[in-house]
């Protein structure tokens, strides 16, 4: 799937849309949900846990970092996979989103 047009929210839909499995119309929401808890970091019979704390656990992985602050973990996961990060939370998702091809 291309990306639906340059903006972060439509890179962000195509990567995760293209990872899990589901109808690529589906929300952002279920292809996040889907994508975390296929790799580990979701609820389960006796844990809920909300979104953002699978995405943190997400990048805390991605980034072999400990940080629980979204800025410095998408600075540090864009630069664990060989790209260079900006000084912009923003910025490094596009980043990421746009030039990360596998599935970290």
């Amino acid at each position: 799937m291309a990306i639906q047009d340059d903006s972060l929210s439509g890179a962000e839909h195509d990567w995760f849309a293209t990872r899990s499995s589901l109808p690529a119309n589906a929300p952002l929401i279920d292809h996040k949900q889907k994508y975390f808890s296929d790799r580990g970091f979701g609820s389960n019979a006796s844990i809920n846990k909300p979104l953002t704390q699978m995405e943190r656990e997400w990048l805390q992985n991605v980034a072999s970092s400990t940080s629980n602050n979204e800025g410095d973990l998408w600075r540090e996961v864009v630069a664990s996979q060989g790209l260079t990060p900006s000084v912009s939370t923003s910025e490094n998702k596009f980043i990421f989103y746009t030039g990360v091809a596998g599935n970290p």
